[in-house]
């Protein structure tokens, strides 16, 4: 324990020494020969590490040497990457629905039509569920008004509009849940970026 005081003590003492802004008194010149430290040009604050130039005998300031590190890269594939694709997904695939010549009354079942409106029900709803897989602590933790609840919200409604406007079809009212449906996932995604 003694000992242990004691090297603290000294420790101590010795970094005094080195915060001091006077010059010291202990000679280092003489101590280390031509690689003394040149005291008189001391900076005004403490340095952690120098380098001595194989011409001087001098000290100088350079950098420590630190590797560039490459910037950050964010994996292609996350989860969040997964539910952002899945909801941007739905939504191309319902403009693409809305686009598609529609289908003859007497033959609903055939064309692009229904198949981009069924593929848009079905990423819409994963978005959904991947979102409460993925960001479940996030949502109605602080309100209504938060973004991330708005966003759960919104792209909730906008997925129900597009399972709605499937399950409505040929009737005339799908359309106006397809809308519904691209409007709100386009308000819910929106609250993201």
């Amino acid at each position: 324990m003694l000992k242990t005081i004691t090297l603290t003590a000294l420790t101590l003492f010795y970094s005094g020494l080195a915060l001091a802004q006077d010059e010291p008194r202990i000679n280092y010149k003489d101590m280390f020969g031509a690689q003394a430290i040149a005291t008189s040009a001391q900076a005004d604050v403490l340095q952690l590490s120098a380098a001595k130039p194989a011409q001087s005998g001098e000290f100088t300031k350079l950098p420590a040497g630190i590797k560039d590190k490459p910037a950050f890269e964010e994996d292609w594939l996350t989860a969040n990457k997964i539910h952002k694709y899945l909801g941007i997904g739905s939504i191309t695939l319902a403009i693409l629905a809305a686009i598609a010549p529609k289908p003859t009354p007497d033959d609903t079942d055939k064309g692009s039509h229904k198949k981009l409106a069924e593929g848009a029900a079905i990423l819409g709803g994963a978005a959904v569920a991947t979102g409460v897989m993925f960001h479940h602590d996030d949502i109605f933790n602080y309100g209504m008004s938060d973004p991330d609840n708005l966003h759960a919200t919104y792209a909730t409604l906008g997925a129900i509009g597009f399972a709605m406007a499937v399950g409505a079809a040929p009737a005339d009212e799908h359309v106006g849940y397809g809308i519904l449906g691209a409007v709100l996932m386009s308000i819910g995604i929106k609250y993201t970026w």
